[in-house]
């Protein structure tokens, strides 16, 4: 072989590395990056993997009910951004899995010195390929392609978690509107009598001892407003980061609508087809059928390493050789039993995590079931005492103003008719939140019908 023959094969691997990628500098942000008007929220709802919220019809100029939010959330939720770059990374550690390994090139030239009977230089070239990698190449690109539906499944969850959260921030402060509603009406008719009482304390009609005693449930009132606010804010603010808006945008909400639990015979159904409802139960099915392969291609790697290579030689002679070299390890002592051990207790390890989160799913459902039950009960009996107390009311304002009852009977028989009052709505938010935890649960409502779409042929193109 010749100068120009080497050059040539320097200039094929040139031409090979011209291909590579190049490299680009990637700043981290400086500032925070939160939306300053709701009407800069992105609301592509062709984006979204659950088919009750791209059905919904959108308008940003009217308050936002539960449904609304959720859309925001799930487009616009910085974490949720954050949990989709992830999404990137596993696909292209799948696209890697499917490369094969590249043959290595070997060159090596040795010039004579003043040796005798040295008439040229001498070189090596060799070209060689690692067999064994093929052996092993399917296994590990099924395992990173199970991956990369175990990462999309997990974003899938993600989404229905960031509606969930959505519609339970709604449900909080719509339900502390109302509870501040309520007691600010109520503030308001203790205020008012207690200005009617100063007026007669100035005139002499009362004693100072009555209109005291109408500063207690009014401080106790406006202590009850004070701490009702204080959680309001903090929901608020919960809802504006949950949304990617920054804290001091107006988000006005539409009053709530009560929502029918789902019967006994649809969440029956559901358990039943549990493993193929919840994305999070399918992610972890898809790690295990990622584990799987991981086990398979480990068994693959305990037969022998084999090398396969080509070689042309020139001595300082002047001969000029040709031939081939195989090298191959002598399975004696590690044959890949220690990597097939780990892979093996790996499996059996996500095994038991599977079944343990398909064990807690089911209890989570029949408890949330429970709950909605006993809280329906609760409800009823309620309401029940509530027409009762109602009358008391009416029957002991009359009382007061005849002068048949003190005014502190009075103000114990209004403070019992504003307690059942609060505790009946308080009652109907935690229905509320029950029957969204329950719905999460068991993929019906806004999650029915999305994640039984998402499979691995699909893994591309279900989240974000």
């Amino acid at each position: 072989m010749t100068v120009p023959h080497l050059s040539r094969s320097v200039l094929l691997a040139a031409l090979l590395l011209g291909g590579c990628a190049s490299y680009h500098p990637e700043p981290l942000p400086t500032s925070a990056d939160l939306a300053a008007s709701a009407n800069h929220l992105d609301v592509a709802r062709s984006k979204i993997a659950l088919p009750a919220l791209t059905r919904y019809n959108f308008d940003t100029a009217k308050p936002l009910d539960a449904t609304g939010l959720a859309i925001l959330a799930v487009l616009n939720n910085p974490q949720l951004k954050a949990e989709r770059a992830r999404l990137g990374v596993a696909r292209a550690q799948a696209f890697d899995a499917g490369l094969l390994p590249d043959p290595q090139l070997g060159l090596s030239r040795d010039f004579p010195g003043n040796s005798a009977g040295a008439t040229t230089s001498a070189y090596n070239l060799g070209l060689s390929y690692d067999i064994a990698a093929l052996i092993t190449h399917h296994a590990a690109q099924s395992a990173a392609q199970h991956a990369a539906t175990q990462v999309n499944l997990q974003v899938l969850w993600a989404e229905w978690q960031t509606v969930a959260q959505a519609r339970l921030l709604y449900t909080q402060i719509t339900g502390n509107a109302a509870r501040l509603k309520l007691l600010e009406q109520e503030r308001a008719l203790f205020a008012q009598r207690l200005q009617r009482s100063q007026a007669a304390l100035a005139q002499g009609n009362v004693t100072r001892l009555d209109v005291d005693a109408q500063l207690v449930p009014l401080q106790a009132l406006t202590q009850t407003i004070q701490q009702i606010e204080r959680q309001q804010l903090g929901l608020q603010s919960q809802l504006h980061a949950l949304l990617g808006l920054q804290a001091d945008v107006p988000l006005p909400l539409a009053a709530p609508s009560e929502q029918a639990a789902p019967t006994a015979a649809q969440v029956a159904a559901a358990l039943k087809q549990l493993p193929r409802i919840r994305p999070d139960l399918m992610a972890l099915q898809a790690g295990y059928a990622a584990q799987e392969q991981k086990v398979w291609q480990a068994v693959l790697g305990q037969f022998p390493a084999f090398n396969l290579g080509f070689t042309r030689a020139r001595d300082t002679a002047g001969v000029n050789t040709v031939g081939f070299g195989v090298s191959i390890s002598l399975p004696l002592f590690n044959r890949n039993q220690g990597v097939i051990a780990t892979q093996r207790a790996t499996r059996a390890q996500l095994l038991a995590d599977y079944q343990a989160r398909l064990d807690q799913a089911d209890a989570d459902v029949r408890q949330a079931q429970a709950d909605i039950a006993l809280l329906q009960q609760q409800r009823q009996t309620l309401q029940d005492a509530l027409p009762a107390l109602e009358s008391a009311d009416a029957a002991a304002q009359q009382a007061l103003q005849q002068g048949g009852m003190s005014l502190l009977e009075f103000i114990n028989q209004r403070t019992a008719l504003l307690d059942q009052r609060l505790a009946l709505q308080a009652n109907a938010q935690q229905r509320a939140e029950q029957i969204l935890a329950l719905q999460l649960l068991t993929g019906l409502g806004p999650y029915r019908q999305t994640a039984a779409q998402v499979t691995p042929s699909k893994s591309n193109a279900a989240p974000l």
